[in-house]
């Protein structure tokens, strides 16, 4: 497990050390990142769809959904409990405290981890969460940030391409519907670039900030102590103690240990908000994340599952 994160963190450098040397400008990374979110993970989705339809995975892929309301659920509660008026004053920070605690990276990270640790199913079982993850961030997630909720936040709910690969996915799934072998293939070739586009992207993301103003604020601290260890931690327990075991705990440890979702920035921009403190807690998350992640999957480990 350790080697797996070593691994994401040495294609992040990569992304880094390319976007410090100039050989990759933030205008390249945006176009990047579209092609990942628009073409790259859709077809890692499909993808992992493909395979024979077995009742009792399809009433897991369900299950997973259920665990993935639940996780979004409990975390909007303890964000707003941990991060209210009184902790947090400043309204913009505590915007960002509690989004980046609430939602994880579990599309960029999040992917490239279950498939090196949970192989395909990981990546089934990974959808049925970004379904959900995907319906939240764009509703709730939006609303926190901008205050308000319009159509059009809940049309990129509904219509974002990740969410649309994976019901499409499903569908092939449960219709037992094979792509023709030259789609699939291709399908299968575009989806070997999810690890090392995610991880070059979040890499490139790293040289907007000052490390030396990342490790004094008391308040990045804070959220993503909740983000990596807290909130990942107290899910893990509490999906042990109702009976979630195997595969769909890995899954769903993995994908809440990941650190914050990129959208945190992004949804800044979006709000014409400033970007400097989200960018500061995405950072020292994804930082973390190296020594706190497999921390995280280690305990999973220790118990047996």
């Amino acid at each position: 497990m350790i080697n797996q994160v070593f691994v994401l963190f040495l294609l992040m450098g990569v992304g880094y050390t390319l976007s410090k040397t100039k050989m990759i400008d933030q205008k390249t990374s945006g176009q990047m990142t579209t092609l990942l979110c628009y073409i790259v993970l859709p077809c890692v989705i499909i993808n992992s769809f493909q395979k024979k339809f077995v009742p009792s995975m399809f009433g897991n892929f369900l299950i997973m959904c259920a665990i993935g309301i639940g996780i979004h659920l409990f975390n909007i509660l303890v964000s707003n409990i941990i991060f209210n008026k009184k902790t947090v004053k400043d309204d913009s920070e505590r915007i960002v405290l509690q989004y980046s605690s609430i939602y994880s990276n579990c599309g960029f990270m999040g992917f490239p981890l279950l498939e090196s640790l949970v192989k395909t199913n990981g990546l089934f079982y990974g959808s049925a969460f970004n379904i959900i993850f995907g319906f939240f961030t764009w509703t709730h997630g939006f609303l926190l940030y901008s205050g308000k909720l319009d159509k059009k936040s809940v049309i990129k709910a509904v219509l974002n391409p990740n969410v649309f690969a994976a019901i499409i996915g499903t569908l092939f799934y449960c219709l037992s519907i094979t792509l023709p072998s030259p789609i699939h293939m291709s399908v299968q070739y575009i989806a070997q670039l999810n690890t090392p586009l995610s991880m070059i992207i979040i890499g490139t993301t790293m040289t907007q900030i000052s490390f030396a103003k990342i490790f004094t604020n008391i308040r990045v601290w804070m959220g993503v102590a909740v983000r990596n260890l807290f909130l990942p931690l107290a899910i893990f327990f509490i999906l042990y103690l109702i009976g979630i075991r195997g595969e769909l705990l890995l899954c769903s440890v993995i994908v809440s240990a990941c650190p914050v979702a990129g959208l945190a920035v992004l949804f800044a921009k979006l709000t014409n908000k400033d970007v400097a403190f989200p960018c500061k807690v995405l950072t020292l998350s994804t930082l973390l994340s190296l020594v706190t992640l497999p921390i995280v999957l280690c305990i999973v480990r220790a118990l047996g599952i």
